[in-house]
């Protein structure tokens, strides 16, 4: 039977943009895609559109599904609240990688009928067209590994190729622009998505699956897809491969760089993937394709914490990347954590250095987290005995329950230096000028990680 069906993404609920919500929920479009033939499917965009408002008026579904995130979290349960005063006989399912390795915390709050666990798409499908069967006893919880709700590689291709046309583009692009500051790689840029698993296993990912094998898009079929945005969106100047491995599988990057070099597609191109996915072939056909930066998660310049935190490198690896980049002329982000759990103080004033390194060439940037943000699910997570906790209040909505809520906030450093640097990173972060004024407004980590740098390196000296 067809089903009136209504995805809402994570809910903001300031004027602020983040980085990581400079793009439309492109996971619930994509179900959205994958559904679409045999349910009608909506998406609720709380960041572009009044969430309140849209549920007044929206009338009946059958299954709301929400997509929490740890950050959004209060405002989340918020609207979750909301929907179940306005829909009582709505079926409500969470979804995503927080309500999969949180779910105990939503059971408790009896808020939900169902949590979802794993890709959407199918498992969505699956539970819409009731083609689930639990069996369970009294006093019985299990949670199934099942892998059938992968998508193959010939399935992740076409869900893939959304009708991009429909998708609130511009106007993401309108409020990134001042976000920016006009950075050409992030203007009028499309995020997407071409693999779907990452198996490295690092210690503070919630989302990992080493026992996964990493699934990508064919390449003629990601080729197909790259002509129809450039006919559905043609404004589109760079588009953006957000996976932790989208130039992972080095024939098939050749390939359809190849083949969009005949194709003679022309839109800039800017990937996420491992530092040991490239050599110089690679590159040169890259480049020729259109790519005109690299993005990489370095995490510390520091063997040591590399193997404790189980990053798959070196910094030898490291080292060779950047000089491969260089050789190649293309400029490099690279992401990295100071203050990490298991960090020595020498890890920090590596890290920093090499961060100020890369920065001495003014087309590299730099994303500096200070700490690793306590994401359920990971293992730190599971194992790691300093967690530092922060408690939200859950806005009432016309009525509904407000309540406080206790968040995981961040792993500490058992390291007593690294610590006591940390709680003077943060005792800046509230008193220094710069770092004020920047919070106050919409901001990209990267616009803070030299002054960060600089700070940690300084206020090291006195330790």
């Amino acid at each position: 039977m067809r089903k009136r069906v209504l995805l809402v993404s994570s809910w903001t609920n300031s004027i602020k943009v983040l980085g990581y919500y400079l793009s439309p929920p492109m996971g619930l479009y994509r179900i959205q895609h994958w559904l679409e033939k045999k349910h009608d499917v909506d998406i609720l965009d709380p960041n572009v559109e009044d969430p309140i408002h849209f549920l007044e008026n929206c009338g009946f579904y059958d299954v709301i599904g929400f997509s929490p995130t740890k950050d959004n979290l209060h405002n989340d349960i918020a609207l979750i609240h909301y929907a179940r005063k306005l829909y009582p006989q709505t079926q409500i399912v969470l979804g995503g990688s927080e309500a999969s390795n949180n779910y105990q915390m939503f059971l408790n709050m009896d808020i939900v009928d169902f949590i979802i666990m794993g890709e959407g798409e199918k498992a969505l499908e699956f539970f819409l067209e009731n083609k689930f069967n639990i069996h369970i006893s009294p006093g019985i919880m299990f949670k199934n590994k099942s892998t059938s709700t992968f998508l193959s590689t010939d399935e992740l291709t076409w869900v893939t190729s959304l009708d991009f046309g429909r998708l609130p583009l511009k106007e993401y692009w309108k409020r990134n622009a001042s976000v920016t500051n006009n950075d050409p790689l992030s203007t009028n840029c499309i995020n997407l998505y071409i693999t779907n698993n990452c198996p490295i296993g690092c210690k503070f990912c919630s989302t990992t699956r080493p026992d996964v094998k990493v699934v990508g898009i064919n390449p003629h079929g990601l080729v197909r897809m790259l002509e129809k945005i450039m006919i559905q969106v043609p404004d589109t100047k760079t588009i953006y491969f957000h996976d932790d491995n989208a130039c992972g599988d080095r024939k098939n990057t050749i390939e359809w760089c190849t083949e969009a070099i005949r194709a003679g597609i022309n839109v800039s191109y800017v990937a996420s993937s491992r530092i040991r996915h490239f050599d110089s072939e690679m590159l040169d056909i890259m480049i020729k394709a259109g790519f005109r930066k690299l993005s990489c998660g370095i995490e510390a310049y520091s063997d040591s914490l590399l193997k404790k935190v189980r990053k798959a490198q070196r910094v030898k690896d490291i080292d060779n990347f950047i000089s491969l980049m260089r050789d190649a002329g293309i400029p490099v982000h690279v992401n990295v954590i100071l203050c990490q759990p298991e960090a020595e103080i020498d890890d920090v004033k590596r890290t920093a250095e090499f961060c100020l390194r890369i920065l001495e060439d003014k087309r590299n940037t730099v994303g500096v987290e200070p700490y690793i943000k306590a994401y359920t699910g990971s293992w730190y997570y599971d194992n790691w005995d300093l967690i530092e906790y922060t408690y939200n209040t859950v806005p009432s909505i016309n009525g509904t329950k407000s309540e406080k809520i206790r968040i995981p906030g961040r792993f500490l450093p058992r390291d007593k230096k690294v610590h006591h640097l940390l709680v003077q990173i943060d005792e800046a972060y509230k008193t220094d000028g710069f770092f004020i004024d920047k919070r106050k407004e919409s901001y990209l980590t990267a616009q803070l990680s030299e002054k960060l740098c600089k700070l940690a390196l300084e206020l090291i000296k006195g330790l």
